[in-house]
């Protein structure tokens, strides 16, 4: 009876067992079926482009990567296009978007040597209309490209059709919007210390006919519009600048321009008028000479509009216009009337012709920077400044702009231009 009952339990627990195996079974059965269903389902959807694209010359792998990333009607449109081994690399570009498969495919199609980073660079910025050349890859391909200044380098290409690096140093430089031509004779002077980029085209120009001279004469020369006659192009000093205003044979002031803080000269130490900031710069320049036994005094300070034309005249008269406009201003044109220049001699002789023999001028040559004052007319320079050289004549700009000057040995003219304008 026991045995009986035993094999009861043991066929019961074998049953079970099975039926356990059975229902594992069965869902194994379904998931598989599901899978395959699944797969039967992607390959029915895809099995009819996936030939296709592999009648397109597509590989393997390609197709893959089309698939994974394309959604289905995208695909078909790929499909209407020849293949291009370009299209794959379109894709796994990093900023591709599928909302402009049609534009990419487009510009490709009009322009099958171009790279896929170019394609989708140009498309995304809605610059596919341009059209597309080696140079415009060289251009999106440089070492010194700017994404942000993308839309001047091409219009200033199509502009001038230069090549790749020419145009990104000249949009890099701002030269487009100065609307200036960057060729090689203009490269020339690009990176130089007082390369003016306005005068570019200038140096370009003034280069051509004197090849003879450096680069960096050029550069002072134009910068101090001697590629201009004197007293042409001429324009209204700008007043605006304060002391550092300039008056030479290219600014002018009106005739009824009057310094608006000009002091009296005390009789110790000269006489007329000047600016009071200059005023009280010699002041502290003539205390430190005087305390070497020296003593400057200032012959010709502020001149007037009218003054300056009745000297002028009467040196035209005696000398002619041509020996007269190498010494004397025109009325108008003379820095005397800013009230910033003056004209020294010593106390013991005002006369300027004989201030070069003196001890007070050599004093003055060596120091007179310390105080804010210039030799305005220095010797060397008379085919910039447009004087002869004035070992009197000196000129207030302020202690930090002389001693620049001083020590780069440049004229006003020079400093001027590259800056001050």
């Amino acid at each position: 009876m026991e045995q009986t009952e035993k094999k009861i339990v043991k066929k019961k627990k074998k049953t079970r067992k099975l039926k356990l195996v059975a229902k594992i079974s069965l869902v194994v059965i379904l998931i598989l079926l599901i899978a395959w269903a699944g797969v039967g389902i992607y390959m029915i959807q895809h099995k009819g482009n996936t030939v296709k694209l592999q009648e397109k010359g597509f590989a393997k792998e390609e197709i893959q990567d089309i698939q994974h990333t394309l959604r289905e009607e995208s695909i078909e449109t790929l499909l209407t296009y020849d293949y291009h081994k370009t299209i794959v690399n379109i894709i796994k570009e990093k900023d591709f978007q599928e909302t402009l498969l049609n534009r990419y495919l487009d510009f490709l199609s009009h322009y099958e040597t171009a790279s896929a980073h170019d394609i989708v660079f140009l498309v995304n910025h809605d610059q596919d209309k341009i059209a597309y050349t080696p140079d415009i890859h060289d251009i999106l391909n440089h070492k010194n490209f700017q994404e942000k200044n993308l839309d001047r380098y091409l219009s200033y290409y199509q502009k001038y059709e230069l090549d790749g690096d020419k145009v990104i140093v000249a949009v890099n430089s701002d030269l487009d919007k100065e609307d200036i031509v960057l060729d090689d004779t203009t490269s020339l002077f690009l990176g130089r210390t007082y390369t003016v980029k306005a005068n570019l085209n200038r140096y370009q120009k003034y280069y051509q006919s004197h090849k003879n001279l450096d680069i960096d004469e050029i550069i002072t020369r134009v910068n101090s519009n001697l590629d201009k006659e004197f007293y042409t192009n001429t324009q209204k000093a700008d007043l605006s600048k304060g002391n550092l205003i300039i008056v030479n044979k290219f600014y002018y002031l009106s005739s009824s321009y009057v310094p608006s803080d000009l002091v009296t000269i005390s009789s110790s130490y000269g006489r007329g008028q000047v600016k009071e900031e200059a005023y009280n710069a010699f002041i502290k320049m003539y205390n430190a000479a005087a305390k070497e036994g020296l003593y400057l005094y200032i012959s010709s300070p502020y001149r007037s509009y009218s003054r300056q034309k009745s000297l002028y005249n009467n040196y035209v008269s005696k000398d002619g216009k041509a020996e007269a406009d190498t010494y004397s201003a025109r009325p108008g044109f003379s820095e005397h009337q800013t009230g910033l220049a003056m004209d020294l001699g010593t106390k013991s002789n005002h006369s300027i012709d004989d201030f070069e023999k003196s001890k007070e001028f050599v004093w003055t040559k060596e120091h007179a920077y310390e105080y804010g004052f210039i030799l305005r007319y220095p010797k060397g320079k008379e085919y910039i400044t447009g004087y002869i050289y004035e070992p009197w004549h000196y000129r207030y700009v302020g202690t930090e702009v002389a001693k620049y000057i001083y020590e780069h040995d440049i004229t006003y003219e020079e400093y001027y231009e590259y800056f001050v304008k």
